[in-house]
């Protein structure tokens, strides 16, 4: 981080990193083994450490009572910190806890910075004390017994993946989807049916609205089924990557289903109960057999629900379930970037497309905006609003007469205009002590920017570049790019 001089840099500066630790916090909770969630956490507490260390030694600059609120948030940050690098290492209910204590201790960080806009208040430091000693409290307690499961490859993934960038700023700036109360009725539906017939296929994950029955598996009967399942596992990773981008071919189905059956009847066989549940899941999918033709039988829906029944045997079982993220493509991302920028387009609309086979640029061109709504169940006009802003991409593209690198050079300025009224929305809404409308609308602006310098990096082959700076905050990622466009402009 930039060192900071004066509170007001600091406010500025601890900004994006207190949004992105709420992000991840979130995304922890809901992938609590992904190894980069943890990894995420603990860069942003380091960060807000940092921060508040330096705002510390110029303390001569602030008055009394701002003093005071440094201090507590000093302790607040140095406790953050340590428990971050503790997270990992917790079982379940602890993890679950400690992941409380941090999103409120988040919380309450920002509203102590917001407090310190009026320097001649007297800050009321008790609640932050009060969770500081909590955080603690998680440091000083004894561990809980460890999961038997490895948790540095672990990754839960229960709806469509897509190969794309993933960068945590556009979860604020995506628009919501235009189907969102349709899948939300769409889940509540499944979640009933679940309930109403749980022997059927839409039947929820073990541990949900049930107890659990089964003692813990000893580990010789994991590694006896980790051998066994050897000479079966392939076919079916083999059809769960292909339909995780998409499309598959009825050849791959063909041979995961004989695969899925053996591997049931050995889980029985050596009464890894748990593991058989999960299984039985999986092939009731696989082998449903309706009178519905082929587009239907195996439609979105059914892949949705092969994808979570086979990330729940991902989470359970990962030392022989889990499938490495394939590479990323340029193609995707440039799809994916040009997805995020049409209006009413959001993850759920992305994943709808992908899962459909709409991964291509290609696809959006050669097919017409009816068919494309109707393979995505989505609306109409919104694969109309697609096809137009791709269209519109390719023909730019073709026309353009400006160098890569000048194109670049002139988003980043265009870039560190944006996180300048950023910025300022920001210091704006820190001495009004109230949230801002205009901080959104920058946000969203700088993010914009960010999607066309993705895409750039894209045609100049700098993926590299794209990868390292997708997870910083943007005052670091501004550097970065000020560097690579140095680079490319010196290059004859």
């Amino acid at each position: 981080m930039d060192r900071f001089t004066s509170l007001e840099a600091f406010v500025v500066g601890v900004e994006d990193h207190t949004t992105l630790l709420r992000l991840y916090l979130e995304r922890l909770r809901r992938a609590p083994h992904n190894p980069a969630y943890h990894l995420a956490v603990c860069e942003h507490t380091d960060e807000l450490l940092t921060a508040v260390r330096e705002l510390r030694r110029d303390q001569n600059n602030l008055s009394p009572h701002t003093r005071e609120g440094v201090e507590a948030l000093l302790s607040l940050a140095e406790a953050g910190a340590a428990l971050a690098l503790r997270l990992a290492s917790f079982a379940p209910e602890q993890q679950t806890s400690a992941l409380d204590g941090l999103t409120q201790a988040t919380t309450c960080f920002v509203d102590m910075v917001r407090t310190m806009s009026d320097t001649g208040r007297v800050i009321e430091v008790s609640l932050t004390h009060q969770i500081t000693q909590r955080l603690q409290g998680f440091l000083a307690a004894p561990l809980s017994a460890t999961p038997d499961t490895n948790q540095q490859t672990r990754r839960i993934t229960t709806e469509v993946t897509f190969d794309g960038n993933e960068d945590p700023f556009d979860d604020l700036a995506v628009d919501l989807d235009d189907d969102f109360l349709d899948d939300v009725i769409g889940s509540l539906e499944g979640a009933f049916d679940a309930a109403t017939h749980p022997s059927s296929e839409f039947a929820l994950p073990e541990g949900i609205w049930q107890s659990e029955t089964d003692p813990g598996v000893p580990p010789e009967v994991r590694q006896l089924f980790a051998d066994i399942a050897t000479g079966y596992v392939q076919p079916i990773k083999d059809f769960i990557t292909e339909l995780r981008k998409g499309a598959f071919a009825r050849d791959w189905l063909e041979a995961c289903r004989p695969a899925v059956v053996n591997l049931r009847r050995a889980s029985q066989s050596i009464a890894f109960t748990d593991l058989s549940i999960r299984l039985e899941r999986l092939e009731a999918v696989l082998l449903q057999d309706h009178s519905e033709g082929d587009r239907r039988r195996y439609g979105r829906h059914w892949k949705l629900r092969v994808l979570s029944a086979y990330a729940d045997l991902e989470d359970y079982l990962p030392a022989t379930f889990f499938i490495p993220p394939a590479p990323t493509s340029s193609e995707s991302i440039v799809l994916t970037t040009l997805l995020k920028q049409v209006e009413g387009v959001g993850q759920k609309t992305i994943q709808k497309l992908f899962a459909a086979g709409m991964s291509r640029l290609e696809s959006y061109t050669t097919g017409l905006p009816s068919d494309i709504a109707l393979a995505a169940g989505i609306k109409r006009t919104l694969a109309e609003r697609i096809c137009q802003r791709i269209d519109a991409y390719l023909r730019a593209r073709e026309t353009t007469d400006t160098a890569g690198p000048q194109r670049l050079l002139g988003l980043v300025e265009e870039l560190k205009q944006r996180q300048f009224e950023f910025k300022r929305a920001t210091l704006e809404e820190w001495y009004r002590r109230t949230d801002s409308t205009e901080k959104k609308r920058c946000r969203k602006a700088r993010q914009e920017t960010m999607w066309r310098i993705n895409i750039a990096l894209v045609e100049l082959e700098q993926l590299d570049v794209l990868h390292e700076i997708r997870n910083a905050v943007f005052d670091k990622r501004i550097r970065r790019l000020e560097e690579l466009v140095a680079t490319l402009l010196r290059t004859p």
